[in-house]
């Protein structure tokens, strides 16, 4: 039986470990993610951010962290999925499937207008599921990060 449940703050260490794997899986050289910066997105009184967890039979199989946003050119709240990941071992068991049904409902209760996120580009089979579900690229769009050095950089010029 599939479920999808709040991670609590005693699981903690179990949502980072199947987030270190999602970062192994997509090639991210450094991750800083640890679990007080998870806590604290996740379990401070303004919450930066939510997780859950896919589960079958009551085991965790997965997980997705969404947070909110605003379109600035809808007026509306939007939802953004910071990640999604399903163990290999229960892949194909449309857990995917399951999740983004689960974010649609929460963000049509919220009335969010769309859910966004990003995807590694090479990855064919993140391509197929989210192309299966009715997901469309943002063609027009493309990602750029001010980070590292750079950001710092910056910061110092601000008045």
């Amino acid at each position: 039986m599939i479920s999808i449940n709040d991670v609590l703050p005693a699981e903690i260490s179990s949502l980072l470990a199947m987030l270190l794997a999602l970062g192994e899986s997509d090639g991210v050289k450094e991750i800083l993610t640890d679990e007080n910066s998870l806590t604290d997105a996740l379990f401070s009184t303004t919450p930066a951010a939510y997780a859950k967890f896919v589960c079958v039979d009551d085991e965790p199989a997965g997980f997705v962290i969404y947070s909110w946003k605003w379109g600035t050119f809808t007026g509306k709240r939007d939802m953004y999925m910071q990640a999604i990941y399903i163990k290999p071992e229960y892949r194909r068991q449309r857990l995917g499937e399951a999740v983004m049904k689960h974010l649609s409902h929460i963000a049509v209760t919220h009335q969010c207008t769309r859910i966004e996120w990003l995807t590694v580009k090479d990855k064919d089979m993140s391509k197929r599921f989210y192309d299966a579900i009715g997901a469309t690229e943002a063609s027009h769009m493309q990602v750029r990060r001010l980070q590292g050095q750079a950001l710092t950089n910056l910061s110092l010029t601000a008045g």
